[in-house]
This record gives structure tokens, sequence and C-alpha cells, in this order.
């Protein structure tokens, strides 16, 4: 394998911010040939976690609502922003319970991954529930209006083939969660 480097971060400068949104940083590096380059911008975007929930019957629990950056009525998964003082699976636990009224039995990492290569966005913190079951009505306190779906594994795994998740990071953890899927 080839011996790659990292590169050198120079300098930095905030070009935009809206806390606690977006910032926009603007670094000049240096690349490991030696080569300047003046002005390589990054997208900074909070930290969240995501959870693929499955249900004490075995079926996968779903949301349908519309997303603005998406532009439509998507097919996707509990989650949201990780608070000052919170730890991702706290924060996984906690949007479980806003977005679903639903708690679990056990919450298990399924990785962290880092929204956009060069630019970085955000850190998703994905996690599995396992036995979930409603325990409260949902009140996720957001700007969504939702419905929640419940979907057999195989109907979860035709959505994925289908193309029928609009947003990387939903589809992302479907397939990363129908790896590990064991029956129970």
């Amino acid at each position: 394998m080839k011996d790659l480097r990292l590169w050198k971060t120079l300098s930095s400068r905030e070009v935009y911010a809206s806390p606690p949104w977006v910032r926009v940083i603007d670094d000049r590096i240096e690349l490991p040939t030696g080569r300047i380059v003046e002005s390589f911008h990054r997208v900074l975007l909070p930290d969240y976690s995501m959870l693929f929930p499955i249900l004490e019957d075995g079926r996968v629990l779903a949301i349908r609502s519309y997303r603005h950056g998406a532009g439509e009525i998507v097919i996707g998964f509990p989650g949201g922003g990780i608070d000052a003082g919170e730890t991702p699976v706290e924060a996984a636990r906690r949007e479980l319970l806003e977005e679903t009224g639903h708690s679990a039995t056990a919450i298990e990492p399924l990785g962290a991954y880092i929204t956009g290569a060069n630019i970085r966005g955000a850190k998703c913190h994905m996690f599995v529930a396992k036995g979930c079951r409603q325990v409260a009505e949902p009140d996720s306190g957001d700007l969504e209006e939702q419905e929640l779906v419940r979907y057999s594994k195989a109907e979860i795994e035709a959505i994925l083939k289908e193309h029928r998740f609009h947003v990387l990071a939903h589809a992302a953890i479907a397939a990363r969660a129908l790896l590990d899927w064991k029956p129970e």
C-alpha cells in the first residue's frame, strides 16, 4: 500500500456562521507535495445521532415526512442533533422518544460517519435500537409533520433496492443495519 500523508492546515478563518446550524471555514493548506492551496472551504454542520428502530414484533419503525433539503416526502428514521453535554447514544434515546414515542431495550452502535469527505459536513452516529415499544405520544417539537410507518425486513430491503430512501443517511443506516440483522 502507498504511504499516504495528511494535508497540513497552515491557517483557518471563519467566513460564515449561523450558530448552531452551520459554519463555513476557509483553510490555507499544504499538500504532501509541498503545493500550497490558498483557499479550501469546509462546511461544518452539527453532529447528530440516527437510529434504525426494530420493534418488539421484528418490524422496523420508520418515519414519512417532508424534508425541505430534499424538497419531498421521504422515508427515514428518527434522529437529530446532539445537545451540549449529551453523548451520541443519549441523543439517540432522546430522539427516539421525541420523534416516535418509543423506547428501546437495547441501543447498539453501527458506527459514526462523516457526511462529506472533503467539506466534512457532520458526523452521523448510527445506532440500531432493538425491542422498541411505544411508551408515549411522539412530541418532536420540530417543524415536522410526520407519519410513523412499520415495515418488515423484506419491505426495508425493497425500499433500499428501489432507491426510495431519498436521503443518503437514511439509505446508509438501513444498509448498515441490514448487514448485521439476525433473526430474533
